[in-house]
């Protein structure tokens, strides 16, 4: 990398009860070729009650990184992310989700990206990846250490994923992340740059693996998540959500997404299960009546075959009670964007190759 000196980097990883995944994902930070002593490694943990901690502290104790620190502070995910922020050392801070593994050349891709081609905010090529137990994890990393074949074209998108992002410093003087956001925070934030005049990119040449395991709670955050704080932020997130799918959203962006994620097809079908249910019971219907508790029963069924019936019982009450509303919500500002002519850029987007 001789094309300019090379920034000091932090690497931002937030934890919570990550044992399973921490040390392979600091192995394949250990393998980059991005100078070692260039990069600062930041540990913020919400809370673990199993070993992440000692396990992060036990590896970077013997890493030749220019230096880290762990920070053991009870927060979610959008708390944790400003932690990082306020604690970052030098001129770009590098969000690693503590279930990411990324390519060797990852980092170094992405500075280069970033100083070359504009972009203050620029993510690698993620794709999500099942496992069906976490001792599977550690024979992905021979996957991405082929990944160098890959394309050098980075173009600019509406946001990305937080968990494989580099960030300069200069955003962060004006964009933090909602705390009242558990999930969707990402997307908050990439709107909230682009609102600044901030450019979010994406390099199609930097790979990453989300790792995901089969069954049980480990990668099932979603789930798991108390459903008060989903349903007090359902407006924030829908709205982030929606001007997230493109440059200029309208109804039909928003429908072509639902018909790629089709559980939001299923959570719409409430809006008519639920009118057929209450007439059912007002009329003595048997058959009407039936619907809605049929449904239900059908979902937690298929629900239960991967989560279990705790967390097939807590999804369903997801789908009716955060599914739903989020659905609409997106419909609805698809709606008011489209007759508001809300647009983000009026000039030609980002599109830079690199040689």
């Amino acid at each position: 990398m001789e094309w300019v000196s090379y920034p000091l980097v932090t690497v931002g990883i937030i934890t919570l009860n990550r044992e399973w995944s921490l040390e392979t994902v600091l192995e394949a930070l250990k393998k980059q070729t991005y100078p070692h002593e260039k990069i600062f490694v930041l540990i913020v943990d919400g809370g673990s009650r199993d070993k992440t901690v000692d396990k992060a502290r036990s590896i970077l104790q013997s890493s030749d990184f220019y230096g880290y620190k762990v920070i053991v502070k009870k927060s979610n995910i959008p708390e944790a992310r400003n932690i990082c922020i306020e604690n970052m050392t030098g001129q770009m801070l590098f969000f690693l989700d503590s279930d990411v593994l990324i390519e060797p050349a990852a980092l170094e891709k992405l500075v280069k990206a970033s100083l070359t081609c504009g972009c203050e905010i620029v993510s690698a090529n993620c794709r999500s990846i099942i496992v069906e137990d976490t001792s599977k994890i550690r024979s992905l990393l021979p996957e991405l250490e082929k990944a160098n074949q890959l394309e050098e074209e980075i173009v600019e998108v509406p946001s990305v994923a937080m968990g494989h992002t580099l960030i300069k410093k200069e955003v962060f003087e004006r964009v933090r992340f909602d705390n009242s956001l558990n999930f969707g925070e990402d997307a908050d934030f990439c709107i909230k740059a682009r609102e600044q005049g901030f450019h979010v990119c994406l390099h199609r040449g930097a790979a990453a693996l989300d790792v995901n395991v089969g069954s049980g709670k480990l990668s099932d955050i979603y789930v798991y998540s108390p459903i008060m704080p989903q349903i007090r932020s359902l407006k924030k997130r829908a709205k982030a959500k929606t001007f997230g799918l493109g440059f200029r959203v309208t109804p039909i962006v928003v429908a072509k997404y639902f018909l790629q994620n089709k559980r939001y097809l299923f959570y719409l079908s409430y809006i008519i299960i639920i009118p057929l249910f209450i007439l059912g019971l007002a009329i003595g219907n048997i058959y009407l009546a039936s619907l809605l508790p049929l449904e239900l029963f059908l979902y937690i069924s298929l629900q239960a075959k991967r989560r279990g019936l705790r967390g097939a019982v807590r999804a369903t009450l997801l789908s009716l009670f955060v599914g739903l509303p989020l659905s609409l919500l997106m419909l609805a500002y698809s709606v008011m964007g489209m007759f508001q002519g809300k647009s983000f850029y009026q000039y030609k987007p980002i599109h830079c190759r690199l040689t």
